[in-house]
């Protein structure tokens, strides 16, 4: 994050009630290097509210990209994280929230890296065991070692050359790219609809989250 970015965020921060949704996902952005949980969780919490409606935004993706700065691949990858964490890592999860704000946060991987641990778990082949391992070698290996870990985890992501499956694969893709333009609409539609429960609501957002995190 650039100084200039900074400084506007700082702007912005200055005119807005401390404590209120806005201004914790604003502060959550500038603590972005040392936090992303805390803005991966935030921001899961405006697109399931629609708060960013009340902020004058009609789209999730539009107030990502002009009030945070934001591109489209790092929000998708930030809440994508944050439901990986919310499913395997529940306890560290909550360590890390009840850790107090003037505390140093309890280290972790990269959103990146859980990112691609997600991709990976999702991948036709890989076995539970083999997803088990690369999860425990990201969360307890230094800083050190991730840019290692990553590069491992993109090579399991890419298709192999030659195999048969390529076609069907590239077909998948296309076919999924379909069904996710589908998912955004259905959740504009909720977004309008206030009549659902809001226990629904939430299931169906994180079907919603899950189902992107396949693209």
């Amino acid at each position: 994050m650039t100084g200039s970015s900074v400084k506007k965020i700082d702007a912005r921060l200055e005119q807005l009630e401390p404590g209120g949704l806005r201004h914790r996902v604003l502060s959550a952005l500038r603590r972005f290097r040392a936090s992303w949980i805390e803005l991966g969780g935030l921001l899961t919490e405006v697109v399931f509210g629609g708060a960013y409606k009340e902020w004058g935004y009609d789209d999730f993706e539009v107030y990502c990209a002009r009030e945070l700065g934001l591109k489209k691949p790092t929000v998708h990858k930030l809440m994508v994280s944050y439901n990986y964490m919310r499913k395997y890592e529940g306890d560290r999860l909550r360590d890390f929230a009840e850790s107090p704000p003037d505390e140093l946060s309890p280290p972790m991987p990269g959103y990146q890296t859980v990112e691609l641990l997600d991709q990976v778990r999702r991948r036709e082949g890989v076995t539970e065991e083999e997803a088990l391992e690369l999860h425990r070698r990201a969360f307890d290996a230094d800083g050190d070692g991730e840019p290692g870990l990553r590069k491992e985890l993109r090579e399991r992501l890419r298709p192999r050359p030659g195999n048969a499956d390529a076609d069907a694969d590239r077909e998948r893709r296309r076919e999924l790219a379909d069904i996710l333009r589908l998912s955004r609409d259905l959740r504009r539609r909720i977004m309008r609809n206030r009549s659902l429960p809001g226990d629904l609501r939430d299931r169906i957002e994180q079907c919603l989250v899950e189902l992107e995190a396949l693209e």
